[in-house]
């Protein structure tokens, strides 16, 4: 079960001046984080239905209290990188297209697929972006070290989020949907290729619209501080392959320390500009800006 109380916030980021490559200047990076950010709305509520088609089930009050605020927070995401969604249409992206196939893919996971193995996937996706928010905060992680501070804050504020509620569709699917490791794993596996072959094509697409792909070098050091020995998605993928582990539980990582010192920081005055500028740079907004 949570570790601790989930807490739905209503925040507001103004992205109406976040500049083109807000990640440091580099389109690699800052493409990737773009292309997964055009999903979320949809993808949240996928997980949201997957949970709410089993929420009438559950007995326990805590998780009921938890599935509740999950719903809150997720909806949450969604509006906030709805608004940034716009922000890149006047960039050129076109969104509806970027996210036909993602929204393909939901229409027939939903139509053919389990209720069961659709809250499996949503536990699998879960645990990604719960990882992901979790090496964001890390201290040998670069992936958001010279970046727009307002981008940066909104992306740390969701992934303190994933965090927060990383154990909620786990637990309901172990609990309540009756689990299951085969299944569990599989959805994983199928979660994973998913991702790739939705966000793939967008980021792809995005770097070519920049004209990104005429520049090799430039493409080959971005994919290297993502994919290379030392990049961002390979120093997570230990943590990644815990959910292959017949025994695991998401909370077995902890609330990792500057999580619940964003977290604290946060209940101080409820700004996530301030909150992010704290946590990540160790200074108040006023010295890091």
């Amino acid at each position: 079960m949570n570790m601790t109380p989930i807490q739905p916030r209503k925040v507001v980021f103004d992205v109406t001046a976040v500049p083109r490559h807000w990640n440091g200047g580099d389109p690699v990076l800052t493409r990737f984080f773009d292309a997964l950010s055009v999903h979320f709305p949809e993808g949240e509520r996928f997980f949201i239905q997957s949970v709410r088609n089993f929420q009438d089930q559950v007995r326990d009050e805590r998780l009921r209290d938890d599935i509740r605020h999950f719903i809150r927070q997720e909806g949450q995401h969604g509006i906030v990188h709805d608004r940034f969604n716009q922000v890149m249409a006047g960039q050129g992206v076109d969104v509806e297209t970027a996210t036909a196939n993602l929204r393909r893919f939901i229409r027939v996971s939903q139509k053919y697929l389990p209720k069961k193995y659709q809250l499996a996937m949503t536990a699998a996706f879960e645990h990604f972006t719960a990882t992901l928010g979790e090496a964001m905060l890390k201290e040998d992680s670069d992936m958001f070290r010279d970046s727009d501070p307002v981008m940066r804050a909104l992306f740390l504020w969701h992934g303190v989020e994933e965090v927060e509620h990383k154990a909620v569709a786990y637990d309901l699917y172990q609990t309540v949907a009756g689990g299951g490791y085969v299944t569990r794993v599989s959805a994983l596996v199928v979660g994973t290729l998913m991702i790739h072959l939705v966000v793939a094509p967008v980021f792809w697409n995005m770097l070519k619209m920049d004209g990104v792909t005429r520049q090799p070098g430039v493409i080959l050091r971005g994919l290297n501080r993502l994919y290379g020995r030392r990049g961002i998605l390979v120093r997570m993928m230990p943590e990644f392959l815990d959910w292959f582990r017949p025994g695991f539980h998401p909370w077995e990582t902890g609330m990792p320390e500057k999580v619940a010192a964003w977290l604290d920081e946060y209940g101080r005055h409820g700004d996530p500009m301030r909150a992010s500028a704290a946590v990540y740079d160790g200074k108040p907004l006023e010295a890091a800006a």
